[in-house]
């Protein structure tokens, strides 16, 4: 278990690399009254409608962990009570199989285009932290190989929501070192941006381009 305080990108960092973990939203001094249990994931414990919310500043704190267990442990000990479970992602629950996603992407498609977009928006948020994502490295968080997310990448290329540093030639697998970013599309469908126009998007997309 980790403990934030006045932490915000390393906080931000720990919830974009450890999607299937957990996080236990409460104050610097945990009270029965705001102690909430959610999944790392849960866009209420990440995405902001502006880049002014205080995640671990203020009088505001988070616990991340692997393991809720540890968490709901270490809200007992602090209150003596358990937190309560977050009703948007249920980190009570198990994951529906969509995990609310596009209902026209498969499960491994979903998957990429949602640690890119990801670790697109903490480097956006973060203005001056570079911006460096490969196939590889989307491999290596997903547990595959660059041969097995091929297939999926190309789908997504096609689908034009993400692009990528270099042309595929028939029966080629994408390199790991082959860079990865989201379209103007693909980024619209993050809170922030929802509602950023074409120029605007551009703008956003060229950050991370010379980055």
């Amino acid at each position: 278990m980790i403990l934030f305080l006045d932490e915000d990108r390393a906080y931000l960092n720990w919830v974009t690399h450890h999607r299937g973990g957990f996080v236990l939203d409460c104050s610097r001094h945990p009270a029965k009254a705001h102690l909430v249990l959610h999944r790392a994931r849960c866009a209420e414990v990440k995405q902001a409608a502006n880049k002014r919310t205080h995640w671990t500043t203020g009088k505001h704190m988070k616990g991340c962990a692997i393991d809720a267990a540890e968490l709901v442990q270490w809200a007992e000990q602090q209150t003596g009570h358990a937190p309560a479970c977050c009703a948007i992602c249920g980190p009570d629950r198990d994951l529906p199989a969509n995990d609310g996603a596009e209902h026209h992407l498969t499960h491994l498609e979903r998957e990429i285009l949602s640690y890119v977009l990801e670790i697109a928006a903490y480097h956006l948020d973060a203005d001056d932290h570079a911006y460096t994502l490969t196939v590889g490295m989307v491999a290596r968080c997903l547990g595959k190989t660059e041969g097995q997310l091929t297939a999926a990448f190309q789908r997504l290329i096609d689908g034009e929501l993400l692009t990528v540093s270099r042309a595929l030639r028939p029966g080629e697998f994408y390199p790991p070192r082959t860079g990865v970013l989201p379209t103007a599309q693909a980024l619209r469908t993050l809170e922030y941006y929802s509602d950023f126009n074409d120029k605007q998007l551009a703008g956003e997309l060229q950050k991370l381009q010379h980055a």
